[in-house]
């Protein structure tokens, strides 16, 4: 059998078969080296530095284990499988998620990177692996590449025939969601492929590995396909389940969730949201082979290039120095003589000086609330509406009766209070929510028993395990987009039980 290898610090190694080397040095793949796997959380943990490409291999690993295990004497659905691990990620824009939030959103693709994801993988790849395929030269790759092709296709088929319909296999993966498909829910389900590894790999990387346990090997083990078409988990690893579990929602509360690395998430937002237009982004978005260009540090590299073109046209066209135009223009004096993109590349540009030196906005307001039969993103926003509107009238009182030195500070707060003061609700958390489960169409099995049970009739059969899940969690935060922590502690603005510690330490 044809394979490499590919050293690994969450399992030592990971093996690659011919299909995958076909597919591992292509560029939407090997773009993947150059997008953060967790963009504003390595602004509190530094090591946590690694890429899409190598959490996209961890989650091929994966998936050729639940293949193996329930699909054994098929390598062609293994194959498969673990193609679909190593491309889930291939969509993703510069900072991933918040790309999503942004630059998609706003571009109309609904779903996002799963909708250039699809993209990607029916338009753009045919030729270009074709091209790849023809250009190699070990003859024994090529043969095994053949080989499998064959194995998937059923017959020997015309390479590029034999490529689209392997990519359509691939993509009815994904297209699988909708139903909770069986491949699906291996590769992104509740206990799929995708989250394993980056519970386990992003915990690695963020030296915190005490909250990202659990056993792949002992739930896989315990994986099986009932009823024809739909996955589901023995009992016997029910704890290894809840374990995992356990460990994802550490990791959302204490990494992904981070008071510090929302921030930078938000301010990466921002930069998104003004880079739009200056750097033509719904444009780039038209064709493949320009989106493929598009990665974190060339995004900040741009805005950077760019403002600075700008610089130099201004200083040209008023006849002044260049250092002294830059002044000019970051402290608003240039406006008048800016257009719209102008304005907006200026804003992406100073919030890009500010996020490389890690000055990031300030959480002034956390509010934390649980709810049982009642979804609490459905409040959070009227909650944090109410926070700020108490927050501004404290500031109007404060403003009556407040030192000369302080009044102008606090007129401008008021002034420009939308923009100053920013609304985080990120997702709701769960430990183990039986609506994550029964949506994914993901079921558990009673050995004892022999019968299937939703999560839900799990919950009611054995009770004990109910006091540990089904709430949800709603976080809901406000920041301020410069450090005003004093100003507002002093005229006691914030609440007490919502005040926070001042500090500077991450």
């Amino acid at each position: 059998m044809y394979f490499k290898v590919s050293r690994d610090p969450v399992y030592t190694e990971i093996y690659l078969y011919p299909l995958e080397i076909l597919f591992m040095d292509t560029r939407p793949v090997q773009r993947l080296k150059f997008l953060s796997q967790l963009a504003g959380a390595e602004s509190v943990y530094p090591g946590a530095t690694h890429t899409r490409l190598s959490h996209s291999m961890g989650t091929m690993h994966i998936a050729g284990m639940y293949a193996t295990h329930l699909f054994p004497g098929d390598p062609g659905k293994g194959r498969i499988l673990r193609l679909a691990g190593l491309l889930h990620d291939i969509g993703h824009g510069p900072y991933s998620h918040q790309f999503d939030d942004v630059v998609y959103a706003k571009a109309g693709f609904k779903h996002g990177h799963d909708t250039y994801r699809k993209r990607i993988l029916l338009e753009y790849y045919p030729k270009i692996l074709q091209e790849h395929y023809e250009n190699i030269k070990d003859e024994k790759l090529r043969e095994a590449i053949d080989a499998e092709l064959k194995t998937i296709t059923g017959e020997k088929t015309e390479f590029i025939e034999a490529i689209r319909i392997l990519l359509e296999k691939i993509n009815e993966v994904f297209e699988g969601e909708s139903e909770g498909s069986l491949d699906f829910n291996i590769i992104q389900g509740p206990l799929g492929a995708d989250r394993m590894d980056f519970v386990l790999r992003d915990s690695y990387f963020a030296g915190t590995r005490y909250f990202g346990t659990g056993s792949p090997e002992r739930i896989i083990r315990g994986a099986m396909i009932v009823e024809g078409n739909k996955l589901a988990y023995s009992l016997k690893v029910i704890d290894d389940i809840y374990t995992t579990l356990f460990s994802r929602f550490m990791m959302y509360k204490n990494v992904y969730f981070h008071k510090t690395a929302r921030a930078a998430d938000l301010m990466i937002q921002d930069i998104l949201r003004f880079s739009y237009n200056p750097l033509n982004l719904p444009r780039r978005l038209e064709q493949v082979s320009d989106f493929l260009q598009l990665t974190d540090t060339m995004l900040l590299d741009e805005i950077e290039i760019r403002f600075n073109d700008l610089i130099k046209k201004l200083a040209t066209k008023i006849k002044d120095n260049e250092d002294h135009v830059r002044k000019l223009l970051l402290s608003g004096e240039m406006n008048s003589e800016l257009s719209p993109d102008e304005k907006d590349l200026l804003m992406a540009y100073m919030n890009v000086e500010r996020f490389r030196e890690r000055d990031l906005w300030k959480l002034i307001m956390e509010i934390s609330f649980s709810t049982t039969g009642v979804d609490p993103s459905v409040v959070s926003g009227s909650v944090a509406q109410d926070a700020l509107s108490k927050m501004k009238q404290k500031l109007e009182d404060a403003k009556e009766k407040a030192e000369d030195a302080d009044k102008k500070i606090l007129h401008e707060l008021l002034t420009d209070f939308d923009r100053l003061f920013r609304i985080d609700t990120p997702y709701k958390l769960s430990l183990a929510h039986p609506d994550e489960f029964l949506s994914s169409n993901v079921y558990l099995f009673d050995d004892k028993r022999e019968d299937i049970l939703s999560f839900e009739h799990f919950e009611k059969r054995y009770p004990a395990y109910h006091l540990i899940s089904n709430n949800l969690i709603q976080i809901v935060r406000i920041y301020c987009v410069k450090d005003i922590r004093w100003l507002l502690r002093r005229y006691q603005i914030i609440p007490e039980v919502s005040r926070i510690s001042i500090t500077t330490r991450w």
